[in-house]
């Protein structure tokens, strides 16, 4: 499943193209990736995926990976929300954050010209998040404000009771967004449990595509993601 995931993603991330020539990286600190490399285009588009997702909640912490995740860019290193945005828009990069059942999704895209800034700004998001208390408090009531509407909607109602009737016990069975009562009762601490657990260098697989170099790209692994 993740090797076609993978695949899907150089697919869509390049023009179309007779032939697709995928390499195997793996980094001087030992972390493995595949590219598809373009010098034709002047932006790299970059996917991770850490093994787990909001699977590995413990069931009285149901929807932590997820309150987690959403928080990522709310401040980084000496960032906070506002600044860690206004820096990331001022590079012209895009960042998306994705917690799914079995993993926490990253994609990035950013210009050739300023790749080292963007892998700089994204490091920080994944090393070193802030979590500060007003934007945990802040996204915790946006996913609490979408639980709410889903106890309301029949589309995500039906799904739900399946899932219970066919999962039981397994975490498939329950919502990984969590419910009022578990994303009521986080913490920051729990937030900061989460970030360690799901964001570690043993669940990773990565996906590049477009003007970076097997080189280069064993260099920029090992920046964005070697202090995890």
């Amino acid at each position: 499943m993740m090797l076609r995931l993978i695949a899907a993603i150089l697919f869509f991330a390049l023009p179309a193209q007779a032939e697709m020539k995928i390499q195997e990286v793996t980094s001087p600190g030992g972390i493995t990736a595949w590219l598809v490399e373009d010098r034709g285009i002047p932006f790299t588009a970059l996917e991770i995926q850490f093994r787990g997702g909001t699977s590995l909640d413990a069931p009285e912490k149901r929807g932590a990976v997820n309150l987690m995740t959403g928080l990522l860019e709310e401040g980084a290193d000496d960032m906070d929300s506002r600044a860690f945005a206004e820096a990331r828009d001022s590079l012209a990069a895009q960042f998306t954050f994705d917690p799914g059942t079995d993993s926490v999704g990253v994609s990035a895209r950013f210009l050739t010209e300023n790749r080292d800034k963007a892998v700089s700004l994204l490091r920080s998001a994944l090393v070193n998040p802030r979590f500060d208390q007003d934007a945990v408090d802040r996204v915790r009531g946006q996913v609490l404000a979408g639980l709410r509407a889903d106890t309301k909607n029949p589309d995500r109602i039906a799904p739900e009771i399946f899932n219970r009737l066919a999962f039981g016990d397994h975490p498939y069975a329950s919502n990984g967004d969590g419910t009022v009562d578990t994303v009521t009762a986080l913490t920051r601490d729990d937030v900061i449990a989460a970030h360690k657990g799901a964001l570690a260098r043993d669940r990773i697989y990565v996906a590049a595509a477009g003007d970076i170099t097997a080189d280069e790209l064993g260099t920029l692994l090992d920046t964005l993601l070697g202090d995890l």
